[in-house]
């Protein structure tokens, strides 16, 4: 039996479809996983297969340690990445890879996003750090991506790249990735016509009881 349930393969597959749908990846670009604590292992997108034409047993499981433990295709390329934030992140359980157009925008001029939605704070916490550029595939890079997020955002945007956002379940981190490129778009607009309103998590009072959008 594999350490991965269908189901668990299932939605991940699901929200990559999404991604696609949504402008948020193209191609085989982008990849979802999900942690699997009972197993000290992450179920991760393999690499190089478009979403259009993926099955769920092509999915790959790796070990905290990087070792494939399941599947025959080879995993995502940013594996280490995912891993890496997987370890500084305990409270996380599934992470989102997009090539979001509008936060890619501030990526490739270094700028911080700012909230200036209300789904911005509530989802990914706060402002959008912008790690400078270089190869993911670098060995120090997922240890300085999970470093520049910290403990207390659920996204950073690698500069000429791409984002990554996090969440406790891998439809929460989905949420994060289209707050965040929903909020690029419109502080993009924005600063074109004028100073916008910025938002702060600390200063929004959430009534009790109230629901999340």
């Amino acid at each position: 039996m594999s350490r991965a349930s269908n189901e668990l393969r299932e939605e991940i597959l699901y929200w990559c479809r999404e991604s696609v749908r949504t402008g948020l990846n193209f191609n085989t670009q982008g990849n979802i996983s999900i942690r699997l604590p009972e197993h000290d292992a992450i179920v991760i997108t393999p690499s190089g297969i478009r979403y259009d034409v993926l099955t769920i047993d092509q999915m790959v499981v790796v070990g905290y340690d990087g070792v494939v433990i399941e599947g025959e295709l080879f995993p995502s390329t940013e594996t280490d990445v995912h891993l890496a934030h997987y370890r500084r992140r305990p409270d996380i359980n599934a992470i989102v890879h997009t090539e979001s157009p509008y936060a890619n925008m501030f990526g490739a001029i270094g700028k911080t996003i700012d909230p200036v939605l209300l789904n911005m704070v509530l989802y990914a916490k706060g402002a959008v750090r912008i790690m400078p550029f270089e190869f993911s595939t670098n060995k120090d890079f997922g240890e300085l991506s999970a470093a520049l997020m910290g403990d207390d955002t659920n996204a950073v945007v690698w500069g000429n790249h791409g984002m990554i956002s996090v969440g406790e379940d891998v439809g929460g981190a989905f949420k994060v990735a289209v707050a965040v490129e929903a909020n690029a778009q419109v502080l993009h607009g924005s600063l074109a016509l004028g100073t916008p309103n910025i938002l702060a998590l600390e200063k929004i009072v959430i009534p009790e009881g109230a629901r999340l959008p």
